[in-house]
């Protein structure tokens, strides 16, 4: 009871639990090259390598304490000791902060020691884990293996973007080509009456609001159960809360625009065949990744002028990103599940079929041309803006929302930009995952 007379709630500490924030994976991937690094070239410069992880001395506490430990790796056990001393303990959890520091140093001292860690010098460290992450493995010997690995992932996964990046831009040429010539037309038709345009834009509104009201009530009435499965219970509830949001789709009938009228309008149809249409989004994900690498040039100058201007601001990030270090079996399924399966079909559905059909259908569209740049562009754009990664990465989003719209021009059908999503948030979460493992 407290001294008001009301009640505090009596809670044990649990295990893995912590007031402080955990280090970001931005600096524990960053960490992990530079290890790598020091490995393969071990006389490089300690500045050098420190420079490297520059973001991580002036980031939160578990941030500058690891920035400590890399000190230790490159520079010697004993600095890392002395900047570990130096670093101010966060007022909202200090005695929780000196405790984190107290375990570290000690496992420096033992390395400047050349010795063992002790059993519970080793529990006291393990237990850091959920806050520390990787910079636990560089006060032992497993340091410079995961290092490696996350390195070999990185180019793998530079190789793998370099690669469709190309091809996508000669797919892009030929298709270029192919329709300045006559040789290939797109067979996108928009709406033949204002009034089922305006329909589209209509229900597009209904489930853009439909979709932030469901999220609302899932946060307040179902997170509390979905948080006894663990994060996997939070996806699932996740996946249900866009699968229900598609009920605006039975908004259309009421304004006389029946099922079969609207699924033609949307492309919600199989076009020439589910597989031939599926092939095609293969190459629509392709088309995709140069227009992608585009809005990240844009992204990357828009971030060095913010920089510039600003200071120093926390790279895009996807909520479910916290997820990867620790995720389980059942919740890597259900992330697949969310972001390559549902987010594909809810989404192209309510943009590329919704969105994109009514701004087709109200900005000129007897001049395909420019109604489709328009309708791209703008679809795209609250696409875009609707993500969690910030305003400055709309343009990387917005890019590779623009190759799904090329495909839904040229195919009509939705499934081929169902597919480019999927596979693009596959690959994704996979190299994401992959990196965290």
């Amino acid at each position: 009871a407290s001294d008001e007379g009301g009640f505090v709630e009596d809670r044990p500490d649990s295990p893995g639990t912590s007031d402080i924030a955990p280090a970001t994976l931005e600096t524990q991937l960053t960490a992990k090259m530079t290890v790598a690094l020091h490995a393969l070239a071990p006389t490089t410069d300690a500045a050098q390598l420190l420079g490297q992880v520059e973001r991580g001395r002036n980031g939160a506490f578990a941030d500058r304490l690891g920035y400590c430990v890399l000190v230790g790796s490159f520079d010697g056990w004993d600095r890392g000791v002395a900047q570990a001393q130096e670093i101010a303990l966060p007022e909202d959890a200090v005695d929780e902060a000196k405790a984190m520091r107290d375990h570290v140093i000690a496992a420096m001292r033992a390395r400047v020691e050349e010795r063992a860690l002790s059993a519970d010098e080793s529990d006291a460290l393990e237990s850091l884990r959920p806050t520390m992450g990787y910079f636990v493995d560089v006060l032992g010997p497993d340091a410079v293996a995961k290092g490696a690995a996350t390195t070999v992932v990185i180019i793998a996964a530079g190789l793998w973007y370099v690669g469709a990046f190309f091809v996508g831009l000669a797919a892009l040429a030929v298709l270029a080509v192919l329709c300045g010539g006559g040789k290939l037309r797109p067979i996108f038709v928009p709406a033949a009456s204002s009034h089922a345009a305006v329909v589209l834009g209509e229900t597009f509104l209904l489930w853009i609001t439909l979709f932030l009201t469901l999220n609302v009530l899932a946060a307040v009435v179902a997170a509390p159960f979905a948080a006894r499965l663990g994060g996997a219970g939070s996806l699932l509830v996740s996946v249900a809360v866009m699968f229900s949001s598609l009920a605006a789709l039975a908004y259309p009938a009421s304004r006389g625009v029946h099922w079969a009228e609207l699924r033609r309008l949307i492309g919600l149809h199989a076009g020439a065949g589910f597989v031939r249409e599926a092939l095609h989004g293969v190459v629509c994900y392709l088309c995709a990744v140069p227009l992608l690498v585009a809005g990240l040039v844009v992204f990357a100058i828009l971030s060095a002028i913010s920089e510039a201007v600003a200071g120093d601001a926390a790279p895009p990030s996807h909520p479910v990103v916290e997820l990867f270090a620790d995720a389980g079996v059942l919740q890597v399924c259900a992330l697949f599940l969310l972001a390559s399966v549902t987010a594909p079909i809810v989404e192209e559905i309510a943009f590329r079929g919704l969105l994109y059909g009514h701004l087709r259908g109200v900005v000129a569209p007897r001049v395909r041309l420019i109604s489709m740049i328009i309708a791209a562009v703008a679809s795209s754009a609250v696409f875009a803006v609707i993500h969690p990664q910030g305003v400055l990465f709309v343009p990387a989003l917005g890019g590779l929302a623009v190759g799904f719209c090329l495909y839904r021009e040229m195919r009509s059908s939705l499934v081929a930009p169902m597919v480019a999503h999927g596979l693009n948030n596959a690959v994704t979460l996979t190299i994401g995952l992959t990196l965290m493992s």
